[in-house]
């Protein structure tokens, strides 16, 4: 790997962890989204400072093809954020279906309360019209 390329890798390693920082302190995505994308910068950054992990990584899992072992890590790494993702949206829409329920049981419970005020005012003024010089 020519070391151009090792500072490139390097440069946009920080610049994501950067962005994911400043989204995180902006509230544009929770912390522990912010967590699962953490890890893979710094991956990113160890990658470009030390490429010879990936030879080690190859050799260790008696692989030919050295990015592959980049690939697949890439994969799982993305599986797992997916995965994240996918249960925060499912509890996400479970919470709106309860809030929704909760608004319309609280809708028909103005509701309720709105028809015996009324009927209240209306048997107060009939009471004050019969009772009068």
């Amino acid at each position: 790997m020519t070391l151009a390329l090792q500072l490139i890798i390097i440069a946009l390693g920080i610049f994501l962890l950067i962005v994911i920082m400043n989204a995180a302190v902006h509230k544009k995505i929770s912390e522990s989204h912010a967590l699962l994308w953490i890890v893979p910068c710094f991956l990113i950054i160890i990658g470009g400072i030390f490429p010879q992990v990936t030879y080690i990584l190859s050799d260790m899992f008696h692989t030919e093809y050295p990015p592959a072992v980049v690939f697949a890590l890439a994969i799982i790494i993305s599986y797992l954020i997916l995965f994240q993702c996918f249960k925060s949206l499912s509890v996400l829409a479970i919470k709106n279906k309860e809030l929704a329920s909760q608004a319309a049981l609280l809708t028909e419970r103005v509701r309720v309360l709105e028809q015996t005020v009324q009927k209240l005012q209306e048997s107060c003024g009939q009471e004050e019209d019969g009772v009068g010089p």
